[in-house]
C-alpha cells in the first residue's frame, strides 16, 4: 500500500513538480519515498507503506531487466502463486515483493495478467520498448487513481491534492458543478468526476494506455461484473454454502500474509465479526481488534463488539470516536479532497489514527452489505413495491401528513427519518425508489440553494441517470440483484471505498477487505437471491454459515450502520456570503420539521470545502464556465 504520482509531458522545474507530488503523499507512505526520470520526458514518484518485503528489494519506482518501470499502490495476494508459475518457465527473482511478481507478469502476458491478479491495486507502468504508459485500477476501485490530461500532458496520483501541487494543473481546474451536484444530491461524488474540472478518476477496472509517441490514448475496462449479474443462477443449498464458505476463508487467509502485524475492526455487527472470526480460526497468532464508541444513547455499538472479542479470544481495543468539532471535519475532508459527507468518515479516522499505532494492516468487513443485500433498503424496496399500489392521491395524502406532523428525533437514521424518505418517493419507479432512499437535497432543494448562474450551467443533469445507467446494464436480472450491481457501482465505489481508502492512508495504515474479493464478488452476483435475502431476512448465507462460530445474539442483530453524532457540527446555510455567485443568500434548513443531520453536515463539508480549495478561484471560476471534462 503506497501512494504514486507522476507525468509524461514538459514541465517548467519538472524534478521538483514531481517532488512536491510525491511529498504531498507522505502520508500514505511513510516509509520511503522513490523518483525515477526517463530523461525524455516520463516522470514517476512513489511512497512507501512497507508491508510485503521490508528490504531494499521492494523499493519503487522499480524496473525490470526488460526495461519496464513500475510504481504500484495496493496488493496482489496471489502473488506467490504467480510467482511460482513464474519460476517453473525460468523467471528467476531478486526479492519476494508482489511488484517484482507483478513486473515479470507483465512481461510474459502484458495487459492479460490483470485477469490473473487478486487483490487491490492502482499503478502505473511505462513500457520503453513501446514508449507507451499504462495506468490500471483494480476491478472494484479499492485503490484510487486520479487524472489530468491537456495536449500531451497526462499527470495522474493516488490522490487529487497531489495533482494540485503542479502550478500547471492548479491553475487550469476548477470546481466542477455536475460533482457538486452529485454531492449535494448522495452526498459524493458519481463516477470518472471529481471535485475538479479537468481532473477526472480512472473507473475501476479499467486501464489506460498513453501512447507517447503518437499521443493517443486509449482506455479499456477488463473485467464486466455485470456478466455474473446476468448469468444462470446457481442454487442456494448446502454446496453453495460449502463453496461460500471455500472463498471467504481463502480471501482471509490470503490477507493475513504481511511481513508486519496484521489486526481487524470489529463493530459487532453481522460483517466485521464474520472477519474476525475467519481470521481467528486461520491466524496462527492472537488477533488485535478495534472498535470506536459513542458517549450517545443509541449510537455506541461497543458492548457487541466486546462480546464478539471475548468470544473469539481477541485482543480487544475500544476508543472514542466522538466527533469533536469543526476540526474533525476539516481533518476528514484534508483526508478525503473530495466532496464527501458520508459522517462515518469522522469516526473511521478516529478508528484507523489509533489502530495505525498498533498495526499496520486491518481486515474490515466493507462489501459484505452491497453483494448479500444487507442494508434496510433493500427491505424498503419490498415495501415500496405494495406503497406503489395505492391510489396517488392517498400517497400524497400521506406524504403531506408525514411532512406537517411528524417531528424529528435525530436518532441514528431514525424511523421518522426514514418513513419520510420512503413517504417522498411516491409517484417514482421502483429503480428511481431505490436510489432515493440514500438522497439529501433533492432537485426542488438544490434549486432554492444554489445560485441562478450555477443552476444554468448545470442545465438539465440528472445524477439519478447515472443509476439509471446501471440498472438498464443489468436488465434481465431479478429486481434484488439489480440493486445490488448499482449499488455496487455506486455507493461502494465512490462512497464506502472512498472512506475507507483515504481514512485508512491518512495514517499509514493498509486496510484489506476480504469480501471484496472478486471471487467471493462473482459468485455472490452468481448466487440465487434466496442465499442473500429470503423474506425480511437479509445476508442468508452468511448468517447461515456463520452460526456455529458467532454468538446468537450477533447473528440477530438487524443492520445499524457506522453512523456518527454530528447534528451539533452541522450547519443550515450553504457559504452563500463567502461564495454568492454559487449560492443563494436566503437558503437556510428548518431542524424543528424535519431532521437535517445529513443536510446539514453536508453544508458544513462543503463549506469547509469551499474555503480550503475554492477561496482564490473564487473570480476565475465565475468567468470560467465551460465543461471540460465531463464524465
Amino acid at each position: 500500500m503506497c501512494g504514486i504520482a507522476g507525468f509524461v509531458g514538459t514541465l517548467d522545474d519538472a524534478g521538483q513538480c514531481l517532488k512536491s507530488m510525491a511529498d504531498s503523499l507522505a502520508h500514505r507512505g511513510p516509509d520511503g519515498q522513490g523518483l525515477w526520470t526517463s530523461g525524455d520526458g516520463v516522470h514517476l514518484a512513489h511512497r512507501r507503506l512497507a508491508i510485503v518485503d521490508l528490504t531494499e528489494t521492494g523499493t519503487q519506482p522499480m524496473q525490470a531487466p526488460s526495461g519496464q518501470v513500475v510504481v504500484f499502490n495496493g496488493e496482489i495476494y496471489n502473488h506467490l502463486q504467480i510467482r511460482q508459475r513464474l519460476e517453473t518457465e525460468g523467471v528467476a527473482f531478486r526479492g519476494r515483493s508482489d511488484t517484482e511478481t507483478l513486473l515479470a507478469a507483465w512481461n510474459r502476458w502484458g495487459v492479460d495478467c490483470l485477469d490473473q491478479l487478486v487483490g487491490m491495486f492502482a499503478f502505473a507502468l511505462w513500457e520503453p520498448s513501446t514508449r507507451r504508459l499504462y495506468l490500471v485500477r483494480d476491478r472494484l476501485g479499492k485503490k484510487p487513481l486520479y487524472l489530468f490530461h491537456q495536449g500531451g500532458f497526462l499527470a495522474f496520483a493516488s490522490e487529487a491534492k497531489a495533482l494540485l501541487t503542479v502550478p500547471r494543473i492548479r491553475t487550469a481546474v476548477s470546481m466542477d458543478p455536475f460533482a457538486l451536484t452529485d454531492f449535494l444530491t448522495f452526498g459524493y461524488v458519481l463516477g470518472e468526476k471529481s471535485a475538479w474540472r479537468g481532473i477526472t478518476r480512472l473507473p475501476p477496472a479499467h486501464w489506460l494506455c498513453l501512447d507517447t509517441t503518437t499521443g493517443d490514448i486509449r482506455q479499456q475496462c477488463y473485467w464486466h461484473l455485470h456478466h455474473h449479474v446476468l448469468a444462470e443462477r446457481e442454487p442456494y443449498d448446502r454446496r453453495a454454502q460449502n463453496r461460500f464458505v471455500e472463498l471467504l476463508d481463502d480471501a482471509v487467509r490470503l490477507r493475513l500474509e504481511a511481513d508486519v502485524p496484521v489486526g481487524c475492526f470489529l463493530s459487532g455487527g453481522l460483517d466485521s465479526s464474520a472477519i474476525a472470526a475467519t481470521a481467528a480460526r486461520l491466524s496462527p497468532r492472537r488477533l488485535l481488534s478495534f472498535c470506536a464508541g459513542f458517549a450517545r444513547q443509541g449510537f455506541d455499538e461497543t458492548a457487541h463488539a466486546q462480546k464478539v472479542a471475548a468470544h473469539l479470544g481477541l485482543d480487544h481495543h475500544r476508543l472514542d470516536g466522538g466527533a469533536d468539532g469543526a476540526d474533525a471535519i476539516e481533518r476528514g475532508l484534508d483526508a478525503s479532497d473530495e466532496f464527501f459527507a458520508d459522517t462515518s468518515l469522522l469516526p473511521t479516522w478516529r478508528l484507523n489514527q489509533v489502530a495505525s499505532s498498533h498495526i499496520k494492516v486491518a481486515l474490515s468487513g466493507d462489501g459484505a452489505d452491497e453483494i448479500l443485500a444487507g442494508y434496510p433498503t433493500y427491505a424498503a424496496n419490498r415495501v415500496y413495491a405494495g406503497y406503489r399500489l395505492l391510489p396517488s392521491w392517498l400517497q400524497a395524502g400521506l406524504d403531506s401528513c408525514a411532512r406537517r406532523f411528524l417531528r424529528p428525533s435525530y436518532g441514528k437514521v431514525s424511523l421518522d427519518y426514514k418513513l419520510r424518505q420512503f413517504l417522498s418517493a411516491r409517484g417514482q419507479s421502483a429503480e428511481r425508489a431505490h436510489a432515493w432512499w440514500r438522497v439529501v437535497f433533492d432537485a426542488a432543494a438544490r434549486r432554492a440553494m444554489l445560485s441562478d448562474e450555477l443552476l444554468e450551467e448545470i442545465g438539465d443533469y440528472d445524477p439519478m441517470a447515472t443509476f439509471d445507467t446501471h440498472f438498464d446494464k443489468v436488465a434481465g436480472a431479478g429486481f434484488l440483484d439489480r440493486c445490488l450491481y448499482v449499488d455496487v457501482k455506486t455507493w461502494l465505489v465512490d462512497d464506502i471505498l472512498v472512506k475507507a481508502d483515504r481514512m485508512s492512508m491518512a495514517h499509514g495504515l493498509e486496510v484489506r477487505s476480504p469480501f471484496l474479493d472478486h471471487r467471493l464478488v462473482e459468485f455472490c452476483a452468481r448466487l440465487h437471491p434466496s442465499g442473500k435475502m429470503a423474506g425480511w431476512r437479509r445476508k442468508v448465507v452468511l448468517r447461515d454459515v456463520m452460526a456455529p462460530h458467532l454468538p446468537a445474539a450477533i447473528l440477530a442483530r438487524r443492520k445499524e450502520g457506522f453512523g456518527a453524532p454530528v447534528a451539533e457540527l452541522g450547519r443550515n446555510r450553504p457559504p452563500a456570503m463567502d461564495f454568492p455567485g454559487h449560492f443563494r443568500q436566503n437558503f437556510v434548513l428548518d431542524g424543528s420539521r424535519e431532521d437535517i443531520t445529513y443536510k446539514s453536515f453536508s453544508l458544513a463539508v462543503l463549506s469547509q470545502w469551499m474555503r480550503r480549495w475554492a477561496v482564490a478561484d473564487v473570480a476565475r471560476m465565475n468567468g470560467q464556465r465551460r465543461h471540460e471534462c465531463r464524465s
